[in-house]
């Protein structure tokens, strides 16, 4: 094989245009694809590797040079239908050219393979030769027509186009196309044609059609191809460098004697060492020159600058950095960065550069979200350019007028699918067109830039969120002047505890009113430091408001100042599984008394101005007048007469609007909490209809499901503010469309009112904040966040209980349970705790006696053997009063009890049961629970046939402990644990059992009114009166 410049010059090209070739068809089913210009270059390849496999001096010369002409004579048809391609010439005319063109081609194929162009080629003396037919010279015209027409339709378009750019494109491919067509005419002489002169020239001609890629993007390559052809171009030359030192080094082995090649080898190791490290370092600097040119600073600059964004949250300072630094590094002639406004809904002007416009107004330059652009931007999802669309990309900007700009590049600034904004740039003013390079520094650019504005605008969010809350917060503090003087004079300390009452922090009011350093607070118990004591204060609310997720207070009277305060407990959200914590603070009860009547009465007013819009003339004396006036004209008017019937119809108008007054009068009106028996039909029908005159109903359909009902004592006014605020919400979560349903029912001894709607729905989140004071989720000044505060505080007064279920984007259904009468209220009864609602009011009294009274840690509430436990529950009305826990033998082999105090002894080889955690509310000690609890668990214990009966109390509570004696506890022992705590057992039986006289006198009467009272299920229930037969009949 011979390797020379022969060979060399073909190689390369084939090698160049082979990239081209595949690299195009792997975008053929891209965007701007030219299929004709792949086809051209995969001429070019054949052309260039057949005339390689000829100069390199195979056997079968004749062969590789009719493979060769394959290329050779496509190449001009190839050009000539690139050439049209690429200027979008696609009429019937030019069409005729190519079918002529490639039908041509065609006859030429067979003709060079009949041997009627060249009829001989060889190799002589290393040198290539070859024979021309007589047909050669009419086959190289008729080929090379179309490369001449393809100049002349070139020239032709230069000078009748008028866009410099489309001028300067158009000048580099015919360069190119004559120097293609002067070397090709070379091979009609022979002594010319033996070297490859045609394809020196042919390589040029891509160089050139590279370089037009290069900087005008004639076809759509990827930067990545270039700068691979740039390395490739550039390993030839080394390759070169390092092949003249081989050749040169086995020259000389051939003249050097043996004895010197050690000294040889050192000498070239030396010239090898000094020329890589140059050559490498060369290298790179030519490639980094070629990629970027003269604008290599700039781009370095840019780079470093794109990853220092995302460190900026300020979107002024983000859009003007942005734009300063594309100013600089491509000096175009005019720069804008638009933002997305979410409150406006409109692309704003955040930064500028090139344009006259006052950098204090930029912000009132606007473009709408629906602009034509803007859809190009989202559809496409990358950069654009003015020339790479169908369409001429234009912004217009309005101000007080227009603005129209033309750029020639546009960035989006896309973050998750969302077009947060873009930056426009217009033409530069050193070059043409924005080229590959400068597209993929840009796109580094836009990217960092998309997650910095993203940044920028969360932060710009936040800024304006906390603007507005703080208007907001300085509109409610103008609004209620009294308020505002009241927290602005606010001296009580304030602690956060946990649930154990360990005081996590304190104000500054509560280290100078208790006259306590830090240390001696922190850490601390509240009962211990604000009052002296050893346990929880009676009648705190603490546990409570953990509970039940609610606010509550106290009243107590401080005996050192003689101030007398109100506590109020507020629950601290906190993470699942994290430790409960509550807020406690200390406030003047004159005027939190006087403040919440204000606000209850502000929220009483507020509801009427938005109902009473449409009666805002409608005074009740006139109506009193017109009424009167009606009537006495009425008796003086003939019975069929038509004044008669207008004047019935003034009677009928007027007492109607004399009606809406009375409605909203009472509904207004203080009251001093009379009850009263109520009809609930009637109050649910005066709601309903003063929310109708005030708010939308058109598209809203109201069911009302109204069973029957007695009437029920309660406060009318307050019940209708209760319904009312129901309603008022259901319509406004519905938006004034959809289903209102009002379903009242009777259940057990209660009434059920449902109020349901197929709103929105609220947010598991939002569900325990609801009944919370100011909690609301509504728009400013449409509601205050007090209504259902007040509603749940009104049911709760009346022994009632008020929840809520929703399904977010179904709707939402508030469950208002009041007892029918007064002595239903007080009603006692006792169930067995199954349902998930009974189990957490268990451990909400376990909480309320034991932890906040006993001194109990939280902790020790709800333990594991406590989801085993059988749990009495005794309710008085709707609200949970005591309970008390059994734990057996059947359960755990070791009784709670016996962790602090040993009971191997006595409970060995028997059966026993544990009676835990009696917890019966401070004003209901006195009466049948605690007795009744004990009891129903003796009888528990006593179906099971066991053998002893344990259980622990304080040793303080001398009356519990008197009444286990008298049940027939013995007292065993003691042990200390937070208190000292006295243990006590009882055998099978009780003393009264034993006692026929105390069973006939007490037990017997005793157990049947406790019977009137179970709500068990029936087979729970069997098991009690088993017991009780047991007892009865054993005596």
């Amino acid at each position: 094989m011979i390797i020379d410049i022969s060979s060399i010059i073909p190689a390369v090209s084939f090698i160049l245009y082979i990239i081209f070739t595949v690299f195009g068809i792997s975008q053929i089913r891209k965007e701007n694809s030219h299929p004709p210009f792949i086809l051209y270059m995969f001429f070019m390849a054949l052309w260039s590797f057949g005339s390689f496999m000829m100069h390199a001096g195979v056997p079968t010369t004749l062969f590789w040079n009719r493979f060769m002409m394959i290329g050779m004579l496509g190449g001009p048809i190839t050009i000539f239908h690139s050439i049209l391609d690429l200027l979008e010439k696609d009429n019937r005319k030019y069409r005729g050219f190519l079918y002529i063109g490639y039908i041509i081609y065609a006859l030429l194929l067979y003709f060079n393979f009949k041997g009627y162009i060249v009829t001989k080629a060889w190799i002589e003396n290393g040198k290539f030769y070859y024979e021309l037919s007589k047909g050669a010279f009419v086959a190289y015209i008729l080929s090379y027509l179309f490369l001449i027409l393809g100049i002349i339709f070139l020239i032709r378009e230069l000078y009748s186009t008028t866009d410099e750019f489309t001028r300067k494109k158009i000048i580099l491919p015919i360069i190119g196309a004559v120097i293609m067509l002067m070397g090709v005419l070379g091979n009609l002489y022979e002594s010319i044609g033996t070297y490859p002169i045609d394809l020196f020239t042919s390589t040029i001609n891509a160089i050139i059609i590279f370089y037009a890629i290069y900087k005008y993007r004639l076809v759509h390559y990827s930067a990545f191809v270039i700068r691979s052809i740039l390395y490739i171009i550039l390993v030839i030359i080394s390759a070169f460098i390092f092949y003249s030192i081989i050749w040169f080094s086995s020259r000389v082995i051939r003249t050097f004697p043996f004895k010197y090649t050690f000294f040889l080898s050192l000498l070239l190791g030396f010239v090898a060492v000094l020329i890589f490290q140059p050559l490498r370092t060369g290298t790179l600097s030519i490639i980094e020159k070629l990629y970027f040119g003269k604008r290599l600073n700039y781009y370095r600059e840019l780079r470093n600058f794109s990853e220092s964004l995302t460190t900026i949250v300020d979107l002024r300072v983000l859009g003007e950095s942005t734009i300063k630094k594309l100013m600089d590094a491509f000096d175009p002639m005019w720069a804008v960065m638009m933002v997305f406004d979410y409150s406006l809904r409109n692309y704003q002007m955040v930064a500028h550069g090139g344009l006259t416009i006052d950098g204090n107004e930029a912000n009132r330059f606007t473009m709408p979200r629906n602009h034509p652009m803007i859809r190009l931007l989202l559809k496409k999802g990358k950069p654009i350019y003015e020339y790479q669309e169908d369409i001429r990309l234009e912004m217009e900007i309005k101000n007080d007028g227009k603005i129209k700009l033309a750029p020639s590049m546009v960035l989006p600034l896309i973050f998750k699918d969302k077009l947060n904004g873009f930056i426009a740039l217009g033409k530069c003013r050193n070059k043409e067109y924005y080229d590959q390079f400068d597209a993929e520094v840009l796109e580094i650019l836009a990217g960092q830039c998309s997650v910095a504005l993203e940044n920028a605008i969360s932060f710009e969010r936040l800024k304006k969120q906390q603007r507005r809350l703080q208007q907001i917060n300085k509109e409610l503090i103008i609004s209620r002047n009294k308020l505002e003087a009241f927290f602005d004079g606010i001296t009580s300390p304030i602690s956060i505890q946990d649930i154990n009452y360990n005081i996590v922090t304190v104000n500054y009011a509560a280290k100078r009113y208790f006259k306590k350093p830090p240390d001696e607070i922190i850490g601390k118990k509240c009962y211990s430091v604000f009052f002296g004591r050893e346990k929880p204060c009676e009648n705190c609310m603490a546990q409570d408001s953990l509970h039940a997720q609610l606010p509550f207070s106290i009243e107590r009277r401080d005996k050192r100042t003689g101030m007398i305060f109100s506590i109020h407990f507020y629950p601290i959200s906190v993470p699942v599984g994290s430790e409960k914590i509550f807020l406690e603070f200390f406030q003047d009860i004159t005027q939190q008394k006087r403040l919440q009547e204000e606000l209850i009465q502000s929220e009483k007013l507020a509801s009427i101005g938005t109902l009473a819009s449409g009666i805002a003339h409608e005074i009740n004396n006139p109506l009193t007048g017109i009424i009167g006036t009606a009537e006495l004209m009425l008796e003086n008017l003939m019975e069929n007469s038509q004044l008669k019937e207008f004047t019935m119809d003034i009677i009928n108008y007027a007492q109607s609007a004399a009606e809406i007054i009375k409605d909203l009068t009472s509904y207004s009106r203080r009251e001093e909490g009379r009850l009263a028996l109520v009809d609930l039909h009637e109050v649910i029908d005066t709601s309903l209809k003063l929310a109708q005159r005030g708010m939308k109903f058109n598209g809203v359909k109201v069911q009302k499901i109204l069973e029957p009902l007695p009437k029920i004592e309660g406060n009318p006014n307050e019940l209708r503010q209760v319904f009312l605020n129901l309603i008022m919400n259901a319509i406004q979560a519905m938006n004034g469309k959809g289903v209102l349903t009002i379903e009242c029912r009777q259940s057990g001894g209660n009434v059920q009112i449902s109020v349901s709607d197929t709103g929105q729905g609220i947010e598991q989140e939002n569900i325990e904040k609801i009944f919370n004071p100011f909690f609301t989720t509504k728009e400013p000044g449409l509601g205050t966040g007090l209504g259902l505060s007040i509603a749940h505080q009104i049911i709760y007064n009346m022994g009632g209980r008020i929840t809520v279920e929703s399904i977010p984007g179904e709707g939402t259904t508030f469950n208002v349970l009041i007892p029918f009468t007064d002595r239903e209220k007080r009603r006692i009864r006792f169930v067995k705790a199954e349902s998930s609602d009974e189990i957490e009011d268990v451990f909400f009294i376990q909480r309320k006696v034991l932890v906040g009274e006993k001194g109990y840690l939280e902790e020790t509430i709800k333990r594991d053997i406590d989801k085993k436990a059988v749990h009495i529950l005794a309710y008085k009305g709707l609200q949970p009063v005591g309970t008390i826990s059994c734990i057996t033998y059947r359960m755990t082999e070791t009784p709670p009890i016996e962790e602090y105090f040993p009971l191997t002894n006595l409970k060995e080889g028997r059966k026993w049961v544990e009676i835990d955690r009696l917890a019966v509310l401070k004003e209901e000690r006195r009466g049948i629970i605690p007795l009744g609890l004990m009891t129903i668990a003796y009888l528990f214990s006593k179906n099971l046939d066991v053998d002893r009966i344990f259980l622990d109390v304080f040793s303080d509570e001398k009356k519990h402990i008197n009444m286990y004696k008298k049940l027939g506890f013995q007292i065993i022992g003691e042990y200390k644990w937070l208190l000292p705590v006295t243990v006590m057992m009882m055998d099978y039986k009780t003393n009264y059992e034993k006692k026929k006289n105390r069973m006939e006198q007490f037990v017997k009467p005793f157990l049947s009114r406790l019977i009137k009272r179970l709500d068990f299920s029936e087979e729970e229930k069997q098991k009690i009166f088993n017991a009780i037969n047991n007892i009865i009949t054993g005596i």
